[in-house]
């Protein structure tokens, strides 16, 4: 699902905030920035994907990583087999010192390490605030 960086933030809600704002809802089909990830960035987002918020029932793959391939259950069940860290079934979400809260899919730390995704400025600097609490 892919909603630009710094929008309002409507999934599953009928009236945006306007202090809650979509980062990292990437899509094959549209150009992200990209650059070199911040170490404190990645560590940080490592620390935020421990404790998701907003689950859902269905996973979300990485549209930029080849298909995953199938693997046959013990009870004969065709399935899938992503690799480690590309798939994602919700959010994390941190706040700015300004009341500013960041909502990113699980998969965020993924399009940052493995696809170079920079996120913008005050997302970053937002969870390396929070990491240093």
């Amino acid at each position: 699902m892919y909603f630009p960086d710094l929008t309002p933030y409507e999934y599953g809600q009928t009236e945006p905030q306007p202090n809650v704002l979509n980062v990292g809802w990437l899509s094959a089909a549209q150009a992200f920035p990209v650059g070199i990830p911040d170490e404190q960035l990645v560590r940080a987002v490592e620390r935020l994907i421990a404790s998701p918020v907003n689950l859902t029932r269905g996973w979300h793959f990485c549209e930029f990583c080849p298909k995953p391939a199938k693997t046959v259950s013990p009870g004969r069940i065709r399935m899938l087999d992503p690799a480690a860290r590309t798939l994602g079934n919700g959010e994390i979400r941190v706040a700015s010192a300004a009341g500013i809260i960041y909502v990113a899919p699980l998969l965020v730390l993924h399009y940052v390490v493995a696809h170079g995704y920079l996120p913008p400025q005050e997302f970053i600097d937002a969870v390396i605030e929070w990491s240093a609490t």
